[in-house]
This record gives C-alpha cells, sequence and structure tokens, in this order.
C-alpha cells in the first residue's frame, strides 16, 4: 500500500461513511470513518470468539450504526492475497465476495493488520507513544512495526520516490534461535509440543505461557500454570519471581528480535511495538532488559543505539491505517479526489 506524501490527511472531498476494523486472534475492533477528515466515530471492541464468523461480527456492529457504510477497510491477521482469506490464530475464514453478500456493503478492502500498522505511524503523535529508547530519528529512513499480541507481526514503511510504501509480511514464522541455556530449555520444550519453534511461539500470549512453563519445569520445583494475563500481572505488579524471569526472558527475546529486523531493514526511521502485549508491560520494556538486548549487536551496536524505539498505545491505530488504506485506495480509482498523509 503506497502513501502520499502531504501536510495533513484529507478525504475525498465527498461526505462519505465507510467501516473499518482491525481483525484480529482475540480481538475485533470496528468504527466509523468520515472520509471528509478521517475521523472516526463508534469505536467497538469485542472478542473475537463471541461471533462465529466476520460477517456476524461485521453485521452485530453496523445493527448498531445509525449511519449506512459505502465501503469497508479490514485490518486481517493473516496474509490476505488468497481468495479465502483464512486467520491464522482463529477459526474465521471468509471472502471479500462472501462479504459483501453478507453484509451488503459494495466495496470492501483487505489489507494485513500490521500493513495497517505501518499506514498508521505518520498520524500518531505524541500521546499515542511510549518512548523505550532514545535515538536520533532519520524522519525519511525506512520505519519497522513489529508486534506481539495473540501472534507476532511484522511490516515497514519505506520511502519509494515522495511516497511511502507500507510492506506487509509474516516474520513471525521466522525460525526461533536460543541464544543461552535458559533459550535453549525453552526451545526444547516447546519443540516438543509444537516441532518447528517459530517467533511467533515465543513471541504471543501463548508464548509467555510456554516460557513461563518451561521455566518451572525446569526448576523442578512447585508451580502453576498460569495465563499471560495473570503472569504479566504477577511480575509487573507483585515481583513474582518466576513471573518475573519469565517477562525478562519475553523482552529479551522481543529485543533481540526487534534490533535483528531494524538491521536487516536499517530501520534508522524508528522501531515501533505494537500488538496487545508491549502496553501492558511498559515497566519491563523500560527496566532496562529491552534497551540492552536491542543494542547488543557486536559491531553494529552504535547503529542500533541510534535509533528510536516506541510503543505504540493508541488502541485505534490499526483503524486508522485502515482508514489510510482505504482513502489511498479511493484516491487510486479517482485520481482528482484523493488522500494526503503527512510525513
Amino acid at each position: 500500500m503506497i502513501l502520499e506524501e502531504g501536510q495533513k490527511p484529507q478525504g475525498s472531498g465527498r461526505r462519505r461513511w465507510f467501516l473499518v476494523g482491525d481483525i484480529g486472534g482475540t480481538h475485533t475492533r470496528f468504527a466509523l470513518c468520515d472520509s471528509t477528515d478521517l475521523s472516526l466515530s463508534g469505536f467497538v471492541k469485542n472478542q473475537t470468539g463471541e461471533f462465529p464468523t466476520l460477517e456476524a461480527a461485521i453485521n452485530d456492529y453496523l445493527g448498531g450504526c445509525r449511519l449506512v457504510p459505502t465501503g469497508a477497510c479490514l485490518a486481517i491477521a493473516a496474509p490476505v492475497d488468497r481468495d479465502v482469506v483464512s486467520l491464522t490464530n482463529a477459526h474465521w475464514a471468509f471472502s471479500r465476495e462472501g462479504m459483501v453478500a453478507a453484509t451488503g456493503i459494495g466495496e470492501i478492502l483487505l489489507v494485513n493488520d500490521f500493513e495497517a500498522q505501518a499506514l498508521a505511524l505518520p498520524l500518531l503523535g505524541a500521546a499515542d507513544l511510549a518512548t523505550i529508547c532514545t535515538g536520533a530519528l532519520l524522519p525519511h529512513a525506512p520505519k519497522v512495526v513489529v508486534g506481539p499480541g495473540t501472534g507476532f507481526g511484522v511490516a515497514s514503511l519505506v520511502r519509494s520516490g515522495p511516497r511511502r510504501e507500507a510492506i506487509a509480511g509474516e516474520g513471525g514464522h521466522i525460525t526461533f534461535g536460543a541464544t543461552n541455556e535458559a533459550e535453549y530449555s525453552i526451545l526444547n520444550a516447546i519443540a516438543r509440543e509444537t516441532g518447528h519453534v517459530s517467533i511467533e511461539r515465543v513471541l504471543s500470549g501463548s508464548g509467555i505461557e510456554r516460557i513461563h512453563k518451561a521455566l518451572g519445569e525446569a526448576s523442578g520445583g512447585q508451580f502453576a500454570n498460569r495465563s499471560a494475563p495473570e503472569i504479566v500481572r504477577l511480575a509487573e505488579e507483585e515481583g513474582d519471581a518466576l513471573a518475573r524471569r519469565t517477562l525478562d526472558i519475553f523482552v529479551s527475546v522481543l529485543a533481540r528480535v526487534a534490533g535483528d529486523i531494524a538491521l536487516a531493514l536499517g530501520a534508522r526511521g524508528g522501531v515501533y511495538l505494537a500488538g496487545g502485549i508491549p502496553p501492558r508491560i511498559l515497566k519491563t520494556l523500560r527496566s532496562g532488559v529491552f534497551e540492552k538486548a536491542f543494542r547488543n549487536k557486536g559491531r553494529l551496536s552504535n547503529y542500533l543505539a541510534d535509533i528510536p524505539v516506541n510503543v505504540v498505545t493508541a488502541p485505534d491505530a490499526g483503524l486508522r491505517g485502515a482508514a489510510a488504506a482505504f482513502v489511498t485506495a479511493d484516491h487510486s480509482r479517482q485520481p482528482d479526489q484523493g488522500a494526503a498523509v503527512p510525513r
């Protein structure tokens, strides 16, 4: 997806409401967007598992709307380049044609959820971000957004002439590489369960649970199997030793992976941590564990030291990116009426 550079987001000039959605394995988020200024209204967040299908979730949302959207852009936690799209970490499968028939929305655009996160980056302000590592940001250099939640997403925002292009990938399925004894024990424990151990098996909500379980079993003592939210709470608020170690390892691996991706893509425009988990573990992210592991790249440590790292705290960032994607696509169909997105 390509964005024009300009001074301020503008809609098509015709007052037009369209639906935007951020569809993940755990949560779905919807809002209506006014194309005249890209403002969002009617924000709703639901559990994905509450609905049997995506079409049912959309129709439930539309049932409470007084406005009928003329189009929709949905940011999907899955590759979107096939006729039938299946969520990677949930049971929904759907097609664009099927959604048009089921919802009555005549124009539906699908983008990858982290493509939408990347498209949102130029629209975020200081109130939408929490700084983890300071650095000397180069405004026209590539930006990278990575994020652990139900899964693990990766995308970049790169310059293409006078434009910025969002490029989605499936970096969550890169093979996890252990670097110390504790990580090797975690790798082996997960491998017994899943076979191939991807980054997503470690850097996700279920990954936090796997790390906690592997550390507990390796200790030989008594421990309780806990959910990821419980582990985060115990670590962040109560200082539980096993939970604390779990989160320290999780953050260290996250930092190492983020640093690897930043090096691979030359992300001197900044690294952004999105997804459901980073805003909930700010205390650990700011403890020094992340910064040390992020910059631990031998001869290129100084290169990483210049890259700022921020957590995206805005709950509607994916929706903002979906809105930008929709008006940009609308602009490509109608060259005289489009959207400009700031540098």
